[in-house]
Formats: structure tokens, C-alpha cells, sequence
């Protein structure tokens, strides 16, 4: 069996040599095309991009920010002053890095651990991986620091909260970074192709402090925003994984940018791809959407293939894309409603047949005929509305016929309803359904 620190030594620089793949590529694609080269590799073509950390991100340079930075809720956070921390030596792996032992302040070695108010620097290193514990491994446990910083050939494993930025620097990696937590507006930044961060990752900050993540980013389980609002950057992605809902609870609130994506990474066949609780919004008043918002939902079996009726892990009647609650809402801020909009289709990712197989072992119908089964299923996704939607600024394909189920149908004039892609199972008014009045209410 491959060892962890054997893999971290002979696959992140592996992953390093493809990043310097990538900026070679962006530097020739930027005279054709600046807008489709990844902000991660201009950043790192920058002189400034070595010293800018997560404590102090250099936010004046160009290259390594975006034009409306100055609109962002991490910049306009004011930090005080606090100890900042530098491993003493890239390079070296430790499974106890939250010693004193490994670190320095002020160029002379720390006198005492890191507290959740100190500032961590992983600092850039040209040889081989390595990697750091800086916590004991237990999840969701209060954040043991500040702002950390991860520079090239570094990965930081082991569960950890943060209640201040995250940058992941171009050839570094983090392991098990599993919630956001505190009262102060911050950011997640990874300048990586994708960096998977653990299993579940919660959202556990002050009901209206936020966090931005910025990059690629993904999961082999949920993303639940407990409190706090979860945003988005623009051109970002969040891929969920597929074994628990992904929640917004009541006091949350998930934010999707211009150009930015949120799905699961393969499709699930039982639960629900997106719950809402509290509030889905795309744009922003003062950032609002210039191009496409994109929600990804699944298409589900509803359990018509292993006759299974829901729950612990198995498809049912009652599976959807997306549910938003009698107290949840969806709201769309764009600058041009036909050209920038909250798109929300069906990912058409193939399902996690491994996964599929596994579970449904205790059916009758299991294995390759069950999968071939599902494989012949229409790609088209469907949904439960019972809160607030403005319809202005949505934009439906992929659904299934009578798949969206409201309380009320909106204008289909184009005026201040929803607009259709050429995907859908039907003609708009084909795609909506009026959800029954309960029985006591008639």
C-alpha cells in the first residue's frame, strides 16, 4: 500500500509540473484570449506574487486580483495586527506542526505555539513535497489560527477550520480543510487546477459574515452553510460530493458570481442536489451578474428501477434536483436579464456507478443490469419551489416535463418570467406544475 507521505512526494510534483504546464499554455492563449486564462496563472506570472500572502494579499496588484476587488467583503475587512509565523524549513514534513519547534517569528525561532490569532506562512519551496499536521485531527474543531498561507510543494493535512483567508498557492496543496468559521469576511483562494478539501465542508460563520472562495474546488461529500453566506467567485467552481445533501440552512445564504459553477461532481441517483433553507442568490447588488451564474442539478429514477422508496441512501419518488423550502428564496441581481443569468440545468455528469452498485447490493435488481438500466435514463433534472423566487434573471434547461413544481406559475411573456434553453422536455408552460393546496388548507 502507498504510503501518504510517499504519495505527497511523488504526486504534487507531478501536479506542480502541470501547473507550470498551464502558465506556459496562459502565456501564449493571453494575446488571443486574456479573459479565458485562469486567474491563478496570471497571478503567478506576477513579481508580487511570491510575497503576497493570505494576511497581506497585495491587494493594489493587478495581476493578482480582479477589478472589482475593491467590491469584495475580504477587502473591505479590516484585520489588527497579530504574530505571523513562517515554517522554518520547507521542505521538511512534520505530523505535529502545531509545535513551537518548526517555526519562526521575526526571522528567529517562535518562542511559543500558534494561537487563532496567528498569521501562518508555508513559504514557496523548489524541491520536493512535503507535508504538515497543523491540528490533531479532530473534525470541526474551533480554528487554531488566523490566516494561513500555503506556498509551492507545501500541503497541509489533517482537520482544520479556518476563521480567516486561505490562500493555496499555484503548486500546494491542503487536506481536510472542512469548515469556515467566525464573524469576519475572508477568502479562500486556490490557485490550482482543483483541490479537493474533505469530506463534508460546512459554512460555520456569523449569519452575515461571508466567505469567497476563489478557484476550483471539490468534495467526496456535502457542502452544508449552517451560518453564513458562502460566495461564489467569479469564474469559480464548487463540485459537491454525492452522498449527502447539499444544504443551505435557514440562516445561510449561497452566493454565485458572474461565470462561477456549483453542482455535485457526478451525478446521485437518491436525495435531494440542493436544498434551500435560507436564501440562493446569484449577483449582488453592487457585483451584479455580467455573464451566466450556472446551478448544476442531477436527474434522479425516483426508484422506479430497484423499487426503493427513499432514504438511507436509495432512490425514491420524492428525490430532486433542487427543494426550496416554505422558508427559502432565490433572487437574481444581473446587469442584462437576456444575457446574464442564473442558469440551472441538469450537469449531465455520469452517475458514481461504483457507488450506485455498492448500495444497491440488498435490491433485487443490483450490479451491471442495473446500471444499464439507469444509463438509458433522459438527462433532464426537476424541482419543488415552496418559497420566494424571483423569476426575472432565471434561465431553465433540461427539465423535465411538469418537473418544476410551484405554487403559482410565473409570466411566460419574457417580460418578468424565466427565459428557456432548447433542452427542456416541453414548451415552458409544459415544464410547471401547481404543487396541491394541503388538505386543511381548502
Amino acid at each position: 500500500m502507498v504510503s501518504r507521505q510517499h504519495w505527497f512526494q511523488t504526486t504534487l510534483p507531478l501536479a506542480g509540473i502541470l501547473i507550470l504546464a498551464m502558465m506556459s499554455w496562459a502565456l501564449g492563449a493571453e494575446a488571443q484570449d486574456e479573459a479565458a486564462t485562469s486567474r491563478g496563472d496570471r497571478a503567478a506570472q506576477s513579481p508580487a506574487y511570491a510575497a503576497a500572502t493570505a494576511h497581506d494579499p497585495h491587494f493594489g496588484e493587478a495581476h493578482l486580483w480582479p477589478e472589482d476587488v475593491k467590491k469584495t467583503d475580504y477587502y473591505k475587512q479590516e484585520w489588527p495586527k497579530a504574530r505571523v509565523l513562517t515554517w522554518a524549513n520547507p521542505g521538511t514534513s512534520a505530523k505535529d506542526g502545531w509545535e513551537a519547534k518548526y517555526w519562526l517569528e521575526d526571522g528567529k525561532p517562535a518562542a511559543k505555539p500558534f494561537d487563532e490569532n496567528c498569521d501562518l506562512v508555508f513559504p514557496d519551496h523548489a524541491g520536493n513535497s512535503y507535508w504538515v499536521s497543523i491540528t490533531r485531527g479532530r473534525k470541526y474543531q474551533p480554528a487554531s489560527y488566523r490566516h494561513l498561507t500555503v506556498g509551492r510543494a507545501a500541503c497541509i493535512v489533517g482537520h482544520f477550520s479556518a476563521g480567516g483567508n486561505v490562500w493555496i498557492k499555484a503548486g500546494a496543496g491542503v487536506q481536510y480543510l472542512d469548515s469556515m468559521v467566525g464573524d469576519k469576511n475572508t477568502f479562500v483562494r486556490n490557485d490550482n487546477d482543483d483541490i479537493r478539501l474533505v469530506d463534508h465542508f460546512f459554512i460555520n460563520k456569523a449569519p452575515t459574515s461571508s466567505v469567497e472562495m476563489i478557484g476550483k474546488f471539490s468534495s467526496d461529500d456535502n457542502w452544508r452553510i449552517t451560518s453564513g453566506i458562502l460566495i461564489v467567485g467569479p469564474n469559480s467552481e464548487i463540485r459537491a460530493g454525492n452522498r449527502t445533501d447539499p444544504t443551505i440552512m435557514d440562516k445561510g445564504t449561497l452566493v454565485l458570481l458572474s461565470g462561477s459553477l456549483f453542482q455535485r461532481r457526478s451525478n446521485c441517483d437518491w436525495g435531494n442536489d440542493l436544498v434551500v433553507n435560507g436564501k440562493l442568490i446569484a449577483g449582488l447588488p453592487d457585483r451584479p451578474l455580467t455573464s451566466d451564474a450556472k446551478l448544476g442539478l442531477g436527474w434522479k429514477s425516483k426508484g422506479q428501477f430497484m423499487g426503493t422508496s427513499g432514504g438511507g441512501r436509495l432512490p425514491g419518488p420524492n428525490d430532486y434536483g433542487m427543494v426550496v423550502a416554505p422558508g427559502g428564496s432565490i433572487e437574481v441581481h444581473t446587469a442584462d436579464p437576456a444575457k446574464a443569468r442564473l442558469a440551472i440545468f441538469c450537469s449531465k455528469d455520469d452517475n458514481d456507478w461504483g457507488q450506485i452498485e455498492i448500495i444497491s447490493r440488498n435490491t433485487p435488481l443490483h450490479g451491471d443490469p442495473l446500471i444499464a438500466k439507469l444509463k438509458t435514463l433522459p438527462r433532464v433534472t426537476d424541482m419543488v419551489i415552496h418559497g420566494q423566487v424571483t423569476w426575472s434573471g432565471i434561465r431553465f434547461d433540461d427539465i423535465r416535463k411538469a418537473g418544476i413544481h410551484v405554487k403559482s406559475l410565473p409570466d411566460f411573456s419574457g417580460k418578468t418570467g424565466p427565459t428557456f434553453g432548447n433542452q427542456n422536455q416541453g414548451k415552458p408552460e409544459e415544464l410547471f406544475t401547481i404543487i396541491p393546496e394541503p388538505k386543511s388548507a381548502q
